[in-house]
């Protein structure tokens, strides 16, 4: 089995690993303890996301030819969230100035998945996005586009701050 590693290829050698699944949470420590993240993972040109390969725990080692590990910096994956981030509550600013349902009705799908990545983040952990959360819970708030916009923008706001810290390396 060959193992790459953002495309350089790694030596391994089994230490008693039977499952694709036993091998991967090792690498997973091993490039923590280095200050990288496993994001995703190919096996045989099957593409797995990090958070599914338990979906690998039947996947015996000796079937499996060739597996591309991509891992990520922290300060990759701050960039990648606020720029996620920010580009949503962006979108959101703009449907709610147009009054575009259809564009309110897309994002508001997709506001899970932002919730999750707000709650990865630790710049949101107390910030503006529980005063958007609160909004979207509470009819009376949630119901007020002009709150909900203002919200949206500071959560912009300070996506724009945290990737200039990023740029600067203030971080």
């Amino acid at each position: 089995m060959q193992i790459f590693v953002n495309g350089k290829e790694v030596q391994f050698t089994p230490h008693g690993e039977t499952y694709l699944s036993d091998v991967l949470v090792g690498f997973r420590a091993w490039l923590e303890q280095n200050g990288f993240y496993l994001e995703s993972v190919a096996v045989d040109q099957v593409f797995y996301h990090a958070g599914n390969i338990t979906e690998l725990t039947e996947k015996k080692i000796e079937d499996v030819q060739k597996v591309e590990v991509t891992a990520l910096s922290k300060l990759e994956i701050e960039f990648i969230q606020y720029s996620v981030i920010k580009n949503y509550f962006s979108a959101l600013v703009s449907a709610i100035e147009k009054k575009d349902s259809d564009a309110l009705a897309n994002l508001a799908s997709q506001y899970d998945e932002i919730q999750k990545t707000l709650s990865l983040n630790v710049k949101f952990a107390q910030g503006d996005e529980n005063k958007l959360e609160l909004m979207l819970k509470n009819p009376t708030d949630g119901d007020n586009p002009d709150a909900i916009k203002n919200a949206a923008l500071s959560i912009v706001k300070l996506c724009e701050n945290g990737l200039e810290e990023l740029k600067n390396g203030k971080n």
